[in-house]
This record gives C-alpha cells, sequence and structure tokens, in this order.
C-alpha cells in the first residue's frame, strides 16, 4: 500500500466546500490553434467549468497571459460570469511562477485545486505539476484544456499522471461536486447539466414525466 496520499485520488472527494477553480489563459487567441478537441466542444465545456464554480460560489482564480498580445483577452462568457472578478495578466508563461497569482490562490484557503488551462501542453502542465509537488490536490480538467495536438497533449497527460495530479473531465468534477441528488448543490449543478450536457435536459424531462 502506497504512503503517498498524492497518489490515491480517493483520499476524499471534492467538494464545493474544500476545492478552489483556477480557470487558466482561456484566451481567444489560442483558440484557431488548437486541434486536440473540436473548438465548439472545447467552449461548451469550459464555459460549463466556470459555471460549475460561478453558480456555486466556489472560491476561483482568473488569469491570462500577456493579454495585451497575441493571446488576447480572456472568452467573454468567462469575465461575463465573473463580473468584477480580477484576472490576474501575467507576462510569465508559466502562472505558478507569478507571485500575485500564487498568492490568490493560497488566499482561497484550499487544498484541492481544479485546474483547466489554453494550453494544456504549455499552461496546464507547468502549474498543475508545481502545485502537486507543493502538496496541493490537483484535479486536471482535460477536456476545458485543448493543445496543439493529441500527441502534445498526451504526453503532458503522463507528465502530470506521473507527479500525483488527477485526470478528469468537467462532467465528472460536475457530479462529484454534485454527490447528492436531493442535496444543497442540485439546482445549481443540474442548471449546467442541463445547459452544456447535451440530451440531458431532455432524458430528465422524460424521466420527471414517467414519474407522474
Amino acid at each position: 500500500m502506497t504512503t503517498d496520499t498524492r497518489l490515491d485520488p480517493f483520499r476524499s472527494r471534492l467538494s464545493v466546500e474544500n476545492a478552489a477553480m483556477l480557470l487558466i489563459d482561456h484566451q481567444e487567441g489560442f483558440f484557431p490553434g488548437i486541434k486536440s478537441i473540436d473548438t465548439a466542444e472545447l467552449r461548451n465545456n469550459i464555459v460549463a467549468t466556470a459555471k460549475l464554480a460561478a453558480r456555486t460560489g466556489m472560491p476561483t482564480v482568473l488569469t491570462s497571459s500577456f493579454a495585451q498580445g497575441i493571446n488576447g483577452g480572456l472568452m467573454p462568457e468567462m469575465t461575463d460570469l465573473f463580473p468584477g472578478m480580477p484576472v490576474i495578466n501575467r507576462h510569465l508563461v508559466n502562472c505558478w511562477d507569478d507571485p500575485d497569482y500564487v498568492a490568490a490562490v493560497k488566499a482561497t484557503g484550499r487544498k484541492k485545486l481544479i485546474m483547466s488551462a489554453l494550453t494544456t501542453d504549455v499552461c496546464l502542465v507547468f502549474p498543475a505539476v508545481q502545485a502537486a509537488k507543493e502538496g496541493f490536490e490537483v484535479y486536471c480538467v482535460l477536456d476545458a484544456s485543448g493543445a496543439w495536438s493529441k500527441r502534445a497533449e498526451d504526453a503532458c497527460i503522463l507528465r502530470m499522471n506521473n507527479a500525483g495530479c488527477v485526470m478528469t473531465t468537467w462532467v465528472s468534477v460536475a457530479a462529484e461536486l454534485l454527490h447528492d441528488h436531493l442535496g444543497p448543490h442540485k439546482q445549481p449543478i443540474q442548471s449546467v447539466f442541463n445547459e452544456h450536457l447535451f440530451g440531458y435536459e431532455a432524458g430528465d424531462a422524460s424521466g420527471m414525466q414517467r414519474a407522474e
């Protein structure tokens, strides 16, 4: 049995009360080059992930990389979800090298960090690996991230996994946060499923009709 708890993804489940959402560099300038996932699907997944945090009140940290340059600003859907929230715009490639960013993450008081980023092979892999080495429990939302190629993304998945990060998807994160279909977060999380998990709302309505 391993004594390294970083390698045990089941040590305790994610919850709205113990996790923070880190949304890294979801900037318009990156989308044209993403090849590991369909662009429309990627945008859907990013917004769904962000809504999980916005609608449950989970601590969230936003950052962008050199937004005044070719990378561009954050997706407007993102800034609309978090009105008034400061965006840490940095010049350093790795957000975990930015003291202001790390201070903002630590200020959440959470040890479980849900991360997604554009791109997987730069903006996600570097902070994910560093945060894991510093003792944070890192959950990488792969389908709300994307890379220049599938091979590039696969290589980074191996690197993050070997560092003790947990590979996951936005639906899996949502289900883990929900935990109980009759629990306190049913309404906000169900609304994200209905809006972004295609076909789910129709199936839910059908089930309700059968129950009646």
